[in-house]
C-alpha cells in the first residue's frame, strides 16, 4: 500500500505543495499522534484516551479491567464510575451493545450516589446515545445526546467542555444521517464545522455533496481538509475519512481509485476491530469488485458481509430489548420536577397507579413492534444475501445486464420454487410480470430496474403498482417484501 502511494506522488510531483502534503498524511497517518494533549482529562479515561488513539482498543480494555479492582480497593467512586462508562464504550465498539449498556446501567447506578457531576453525567449519556444510534433507536438516542449536552455545557473547564462537545455533535450528526433527518442533519453539521473543526466534520460536509452527486470538486476540497486534520484525529475519524474519499473516487466512476481508499478504510476499521464499521466496508467493497467484473473476490467479501451480520444480529436483538426498558425510564426522567411531584402525589392512588402502569406496557409494547420489524429487517437482508451466494446468482445477474433473451428462462431454472410459488398465486401474470417479479426477487432498486428496461422511475412504479394489484395484495403489504419471503 506504501508502495502505491509513493508512486502516486512521484507521479504528481509538479502538483502544489499543498497536494503533496495530503499524500504524505496518507502515508504517515499516525506519526503525529504524540502531539495530542489529554492531560486536561481525568484517570483513567486519559489513558484510556490514550490507548483508542493507537488503535489499542484490547488494551484499553486490560487497562479498565486492572484499574477497575485499584479503584474498588480505594473507594474511589468516580474512579468505578469512568472505568464502568470506558468499558461500555469499548465493547460498545466491539459491537458489544449489550454487554455495553449493562456496564453503563451499573455507572449510572454509582453516578446516583454523587452530586454534581456534570462531567461523569455528560460523558454517560454521550455513550448511551452512542449505543441506541448504533442500535437504531434513533429517538432514544437524541433524548439521551440532549441530556449529555445539558450536563456538558456545565462544565467550566473548556478542553473537557469542547472534547465532550465534539462527541455528542458527531453521535447527533451520525443519528441524524442514518435516520435521514435533512433539516437536523443540516444544522448539527454546521455545528460540527463551525464550533469543531476537524477530520470528523469536514469529512460529514464532503459527505452530504457525495450523497448528491453535486459540486464534487467542493466534496474533495473538505476531503482534503480532512486529510490535512489526521494529525489531531483518531482511527475511527480516518477510517471514516478514507472510506468517503473511496466514495467521492467510486461516484467519480473511477472504481479502482476508490477501491485503494476503501481497503485502507476496511485495514484500519479491522485493527480497531470496529465491526459496525466493517460490516459498510465489506458490502460496499463487494459492489465495487462486482462492478469491476472481479467475480470471486467480490463474493469473497459477500461471505465476510454474511458471516459478519449474522454474528452481529444476536447481540443487537438482546441489546434492543435491554435498551427499550431503558427508554422508559430515561423518558421518565426528562419529565422534569413537575412530572416527579405528580407521581409523587398519585402514587398513593390505584387508579393512577393502573393507569401508569397501562402507559408503561404501551410504550413497550410499542418498542417492541419497532425491534421486531427491525429484526424482521434484518432476516430479510440475510435472505438476500443468501441468494447473492447462489453460485448461478452472477450468471444471471450478467444475462440480465446483457439483456439477453436467456434471462427470464435461466432464472425459471434457478429459482424453480420461487417461479411456481408466483404463478400458482396468480396464473394470469404475463411474462413481464414475470420478468419484473424476478428484478425484485434479485432485490434490483427502482433506478437499476430503469436501466434494464429504459423506463421512467414514473414507469417502474406504474409497474409495481399493477403487479401488486394482480398479485392481489393488501394496500399496507410491501410488494418487494412479499416478494423476497415468497
Amino acid at each position: 500500500m506504501k508502495n502505491i502511494l509513493l508512486q502516486m506522488v512521484f507521479k504528481n510531483m509538479f502538483h502544489t505543495i499543498r497536494i503533496k502534503i495530503i499524500y504524505l498524511a496518507f502515508i504517515f497517518p499516525f506519526v503525529l499522534l504524540g502531539a495530542q494533549d489529554y492531560s486536561f482529562l481525568p484517570e483513567p479515561l486519559k489513558t484510556t484516551t490514550v490507548y483508542k488513539s493507537k488503535g489499542d482498543f484490547e488494551g484499553a480494555l486490560k487497562f479498565n479491567t486492572k484499574a477497575l479492582k485499584q479503584y474498588e480497593e480505594s473507594g474511589d467512586t468516580r474512579g468505578i464510575i469512568l472505568v464502568y462508562i470506558n468499558i461500555g464504550s469499548l465493547l460498545c465498539n466491539f459491537a458489544k451493545y449489550k454487554e455495553s449498556l449493562e456496564y453503563l446501567d451499573k455507572a449510572k447506578k454509582e453516578l446516583s450516589k454523587v452530586k454534581n457531576a456534570p462531567f461523569l453525567t455528560g460523558i454517560l449519556y454521550n455513550e448511551y446515545g452512542r449505543n441506541y444510534i448504533r442500535l437504531g433507536l434513533f429517538e432514544q438516542a437524541n433524548a439521551a445526546l440532549n441530556k449529555a449536552r445539558y450536563h456538558i455545557r456545565k462544565l467550566t473547564d473548556d478542553k473537557q467542555r469542547n472534547y465532550l462537545l465534539l462527541n455528542n455533535y458527531s453521535w447527533k450528526h451520525a443519528g441524524f444521517l442514518k435516520d435521514k433527518n435533512t433539516d437536523s442533519l443540516q444544522a448539527i453539521g454546521k455545528k460540527l464545522r463551525t464550533e469543531m473543526p476537524g477530520a470528523y466534520s469536514y469529512t460529514r460536509v464532503a459527505d452530504d455533496f457525495i450523497a448528491k452527486k453535486k459540486h464534487l470538486d467542493s466534496a474533495e476540497y473538505y476531503m482534503n481538509k480532512a486529510v490535512l486534520s489526521f494529525n489531531t484525529a483518531n482511527f475511527t475519524e480516518k477510517g471514516i475519512a478514507l472510506f468517503s474519499y473511496g466514495d467521492l473516487y467510486n461516484v467519480k466512476g473511477d472504481q479502482k481509485k476508490a477501491l485503494e481508499y476503501y481497503l485502507k478504510a476496511e485495514n484500519i476499521f479491522q485493527q480497531i476491530k470496529n465491526k459496525p464499521s466493517l460490516l459498510t466496508v465489506y458490502d460496499t467493497i463487494s459492489s465495487v469488485y462486482k462492478s469491476l467484473n472481479e467475480v470471486e473476490k467480490s463474493n469473497d467479501y459477500l461471505r465476510k458481509y454474511t458471516f459478519l451480520n449474522d454474528s452481529l444480529d444476536k447481540n443487537e436483538k438482546e441489546a434492543v430489548n435491554l435498551a427499550v426498558i431503558n427508554l422508559i425510564e430515561l423518558k421518565n426522567e426528562e419529565k422534569g420536577k413537575e412530572r416527579k411531584l405528580f407521581y409523587f402525589i398519585v402514587l398513593a392512588i390505584i387508579i393512577s397507579f393502573a393507569l401508569l402502569l397501562y402507559f408503561i406496557r404501551k410504550v413497550y409494547l410499542k418498542k417492541q413492534l419497532n425491534k421486531d420489524k427491525l429484526i424482521e429487517k434484518k432476516t430479510i437482508e440475510t435472505d438476500v444475501l443468501k441468494l447473492k451466494v447462489n453460485d448461478s446468482f452472477d450468471e444471471i445477474i450478467q444475462l440480465m445486464e446483457s439483456r439477453s433473451p436467456l434471462f427470464l428462462t435461466r432464472f425459471k431454472e434457478v429459482y424453480p420454487e420461487f417461479y411456481e410459488k408466483l404463478v400458482t398465486h396468480a396464473p394470469e401474470l404475463t411474462e413481464h410480470d414475470i420478468k419484473f417479479s424476478a428484478y425484485l426477487r434479485l432485490n434490483l432498486t427502482n433506478k437499476e430496474i430503469c436501466q434494464y428496461e429504459n423506463i421512467s422511475l414514473r414507469g417502474v412504479e406504474t409497474k409495481r403498482y399493477r403487479l401488486k394489484k394482480k398479485l392481489q395484495l393488501a394496500k399496507e403489504m410491501d410488494l418487494q417484501k412479499w416478494i423476497l419471503e415468497l
